[in-house]
């Protein structure tokens, strides 16, 4: 999703190929693309980048004056250091509430089906620790618009945007102005287009097999 959407911001033209993991030979095709056998992987000219923020980084010196990061040197500085952030960090919340756009998890007497999820070790610091970055961010630099930087949609927003779908798959309860924030990210049209695609794959491998995961 986050390689799609540096390409996305990058504007430049670019072919999307979707490779579905689950397949008996989707490890040899991964393996036969990326040397870390791992996506999202981007062939420029048969020249291959293989890491998210590298993707994002080589768009940007192809298309400087793109939407990817903000124009403001130092917002763009914070721009790059919250993204990495998200790279980097935030792996327990992410290992207890794997991504899936398909599945919601309900609420039954009140009670969210996943507080056994919420719960392990881990998972409520890291979005503690998410929420306030966000809430940080916004106060200081983006005050005229529903992003983190303001009125634009830019790829540190992007490296939210699979974090964001969580809170809605697994019914979490967050701050108003955190929901407030994940539903700008969700609302954005080039979210909203890779939502639609998956979607889309779900009719593929099977609406019943996506909801069952994880």
């Amino acid at each position: 999703m986050k390689g799609w959407l540096a390409c996305k911001l990058s504007g430049l033209p670019f072919t999307a190929e979707t490779l579905f993991l689950s397949r008996p030979d989707s490890q040899a095709k991964l393996a036969a693309i990326s040397s870390t056998a791992r996506i999202p992987v981007l062939d420029h000219d048969g020249f291959k980048v293989t890491d998210t923020l590298a993707i994002a980084e080589y768009l940007w010196e192809l298309a400087p004056n793109s939407a990817l990061w903000p124009k403001d040197a130092r917002a763009r500085a914070q721009a790059r250091a919250i993204a990495a952030e998200n790279h980097s960090y935030y792996t327990n919340f992410r290992a207890a509430l794997p991504m899936n756009l398909i599945k919601r998890w309900p609420i039954a007497n009140g009670v969210p089906s996943n507080t056994k999820l919420l719960a392990r070790p881990g998972v409520r610091g890291e979005i503690d620790r998410l929420i306030k970055s966000w809430r940080e961010t916004r106060a200081y630099w983006g005050a005229d618009g529903p992003f983190l930087f303001g009125h634009d949609f830019c790829f540190a927003d992007a490296m939210q945007a699979s974090e964001a779908s969580r809170f809605i798959t697994y019914s979490i309860d967050i701050p108003d102005d955190a929901r407030a924030y994940v539903e700008a990210v969700m609302a954005h049209p080039y979210v909203a287009e890779w939502v639609e695609g998956a979607s889309w794959e779900a009719d593929v491998i099977g609406r019943e097999a996506c909801a069952a995961f994880p």
